[in-house]
């Protein structure tokens, strides 16, 4: 066997060359065998098939890993672009997610790996640390700047996580893109971020050396990380179902992992069932009883059926406007918001779904989901809606809470909109929101009137304050559900982050640091940070962590929403025929509601801009001598 021996500019000690000799040794034992090497120098053990999918990722270009929620994909890429990060130099890595708070938490699983505050992994070491380079005693080498969470190891090898728009961040290089949530980013995110792996890693230019001579270099890679979505979405057209056609014809250049709940029940660990799951059976089985369609998608992969254009809420614009924050209970900030309210009292559920509306600066008046309640009666066997009293006295605290304390009549409740249908006894409701009440601390508060509707009762109720708004289907259907696909096609509409069950969200507060430090881009430039950007657990209690299941249900009802036309060139909104009977309508109905009062007070907003003041202009003719001069002659 012949080697090709490049001469050194420089002589080398014996020792040096001994100490280079063994880190190549380790370094080529570490590409040929990953796993291994992260079992040996992180200390993290994985599971069977998580091996399978670390190992056929490891020099493919182009890899989908399809998971159930539970199964650790997250915690998979973790060590998988640390051993990228480490083997390669100058590996460049690009953590990405159709919302910036994904890329970072997907970030921080990589910090919380390296300083060893995972508990599931009891093995961890610090060898990962040591290889980050810190140039400032005041910061570990993971910076966590809000435009984007980076950190560079002595070899050159850099990650960065894009945490802003992603349509400003074109034209980088990069040899690994992280795609994570992809099944719920919007298709524009790949289309800006897939060329930054287009270049071929072996090309190289200039120099004394022959390119032929050099080693190939692993080709550029993207991995799409997600559970299953539904069959709009670039996730499933362009990567999970054309992606598995190549592997299953052969192409060597294409690797797709389909990993569903039933895998991870009956995970392996060296040859043998694990004793402990990461997910257990009791648990899917809730999630299947309280959301099938969402528990089929999260668990088992089933893409949800594609609608196309005639779907017209897209999950993917969903995701895009859901937010990691709490939900509120109550006004405690001097805020406005709008309460809509679905009545019922048999068969369909009671549902109230409370929003802020905030004026943006930009963009005018938007909105926040902040809240969302079930007027269920637990002590029922069916779990029917409570009975109309004690939905009254739960809707009155209500608007006094969100009104808040101290605060006059309906200062802060912008509007009460209710569904005035007869099936659910809209106008009882409103009949009932006339009288004046007291509220648990026995103060009285006025009646609310709705004085389109109630035109007769203006009379009667002089004192009453006009801030009710019966909202009748066959008026208003049609209108309310084309005012919420505008909306949300806007990104008007913001929801809560989709809610894991676990008692607590993580939230990001920016902190202040004390003299700040400096660190050096991929540009090479020095970028000054004063703040970085950390998380916390925030416990979530009882009524909070309803509001996040029911924000949930919210989101899974408008996705399923069919728009069907009608011959005479009409339309109309309704479940799609498979999900009929299967999921309620109330909360995307209210839902709908909110939409509509944010298209009204945009409108006024518009009318209403004043116009700028038009100074008076004077236009003088220059007079005309020419009658003058022809005396004069």
């Amino acid at each position: 066997m012949e080697y090709i021996l490049k001469q050194s500019r420089e002589e080398l000690s014996e020792r040096k060359l001994e100490a280079y000799l063994k880190y190549a040794e380790i370094i080529n034992w570490g590409r040929k065998y990953p796993v291994r090497f992260c079992e040996r120098f992180y200390g993290i053990e994985l599971l069977d098939h998580q091996r399978y999918v670390f190992m056929n990722s490891w020099i493919t270009p182009r890899n989908v890993w399809c998971q159930s929620r539970g199964s650790g994909k997250t915690t998979l890429i973790a060590p998988f672009v640390m051993a990228k990060s480490n083997l390669f130099s100058k590996h460049r890595t690009y953590i990405m997610a159709g919302v910036g708070s994904q890329s970072q938490e997907c970030f921080l699983k990589i910090e919380q790996i390296a300083k060893n505050e995972i508990a599931s992994f009891t093995g961890l070491t610090d060898f990962f640390l040591g290889e980050i380079e810190a140039n400032s005693s005041q910061y570990d080498g993971f910076v966590h700047n809000p435009a984007s969470f980076t950190y560079k190891l002595f070899n050159d090898s850099r990650v960065n996580s894009l945490n802003g728009n992603f349509d400003n961040n074109r034209s980088k290089r990069s040899n690994l893109n992280i795609y994570d949530e992809s099944g719920f980013a919007p298709e524009d995110l790949f289309v800006t971020s897939m060329p930054y792996i287009t270049q071929d890693s072996n090309f190289e230019l200039g120099g004394e050396g022959d390119i032929r001579l050099n080693p190939k270099n692993v080709p550029n890679q993207a991995i799409f990380a997600s559970s299953a979505s539904d069959m709009s979405t670039y996730f499933y057209q362009k990567a999970y179902k054309e992606y598995a056609k190549r592997m299953f014809l052969g192409d060597d250049d294409y690797f797709v992992a389909d990993v569903n709940a039933n895998v991870v029940f009956n995970a392996k660990y060296n040859g043998k069932i694990y004793p402990v799951s990461l997910l257990t059976k009791q648990e899917v089985e809730d999630d299947m009883r309280k959301n099938k369609e969402k528990a089929l998608r999260e668990y088992f992969n089933k893409f949800s059926i594609d609608g196309g254009d005639k779907m017209p809420f897209k999950r993917a614009v969903i995701k895009k406007n859901s937010e990691v924050r709490v939900p509120e209970l109550k006004n405690v900030d001097n805020k406005k918001y709008v309460i809509a309210y679905d009545p019922a009292r048999q068969i369909d559920n009671s549902v109230v779904l409370v929003a802020e509306l905030y004026n943006d600066e930009k963009v005018g008046y938007k909105m926040r989901l902040c809240a969302g309640i079930s007027f269920v009666d637990i002590a029922t066997k069916n779990k029917i809606p409570m009975r109309y009293p004690e939905q009254m006295k739960y809707l009155k605290q209500m608007i006094v809470d969100y009104n808040g304390a101290g605060k006059p009549d309906y200062e802060n409740i912008e509007v009460v909109m209710i569904d005035s249908g007869s099936g659910g006894g809209g106008r009882f409701v409103g009949d009932d929101l006339m009288e004046g009440w007291k509220d648990n601390n026995r103060l009285t508060h006025k009646g609310l009137i709705d004085k389109i509707e109630h035109e007769e009762y203006i009379s009667i109720f002089p004192d009453n304050i006009d801030k009710l708004k019966l909202m009748s289907p066959k008026k208003y259907k049609v209108e309310m559900f084309d005012a919420l696909v505008e909306m949300l096609n806007l990104d008007l509409i913001s929801f809560t982050e989709e809610y894991d069950g676990k008692g607590h969200i993580m939230l990001y507060v920016d902190c202040d640091i004390e003299g700040g430090y400096e660190y050096e881009d991929e540009d090479g430039e020095l970028i000054r940070v004063d703040k970085n950007r950390e998380t916390y657990p925030y416990k979530l209690s009882f009524e909070e962590e309803l509001s996040l299941i029911n924000i949930d249900l919210t989101k899974e009802e408008i996705a399923n929403f069919y728009r069907y036309d009608g011959s005479n060139g009409g339309c109309r909104y309704d479940l799609c025929e498979d999900q009929k009977n299967k999921m309620n309508d109330d909360r995307g109905y209210c839902l709908a509601m909110l939409g509509w009062y944010l298209q009204q007070k945009r409108r006024g907003q518009i009318l209403d801009k004043p116009k700028k003041e038009q100074k008076p202009t004077f236009q003088f003719r220059k007079p005309n001598i020419y009658g003058s001069q022809r005396k004069r002659r």
